[in-house]
């Protein structure tokens, strides 16, 4: 199955949906962390997750519902103001937060 990569921004309220938008990313198949070639997982940036799906469709369809279910679990409106999900291949990366894998 390809990878994909995400990036959103969600409309800024209080509470902060962002916690809750990440835990229903993770139950989604959205990651925080890129495993690379020589074993390490590296965070990603802000508002930018990784997952392997089916397809393009999937993905977005997933982090779609991430975003219905932190509004369910809210009890109240969560936007997305923007987003891309596009198939990831071969790139290069750094981040200053790494964990063995």
């Amino acid at each position: 199955m390809p990878a994909y990569v995400a990036s959103y921004d969600l409309k800024e309220t209080k509470p902060d949906p962002h916690p809750t938008f990440l835990k229903q990313a993770a139950a989604q198949g959205w990651k925080l962390w890129i495993l690379s070639s020589n074993n390490v997982r590296y965070r990603l940036p802000n508002t930018t997750l990784i997952g392997t799906f089916d397809n393009l469709a999937v993905a977005e369809a997933r982090l779609e519902a991430a975003r219905l279910a932190t509004e369910n679990e809210m009890g109240r409106n969560v936007t997305t103001s923007k987003w891309i999900v596009a198939e990831y291949g071969p790139t290069r990366f750094n981040s200053d937060e790494r964990q063995s894998a």
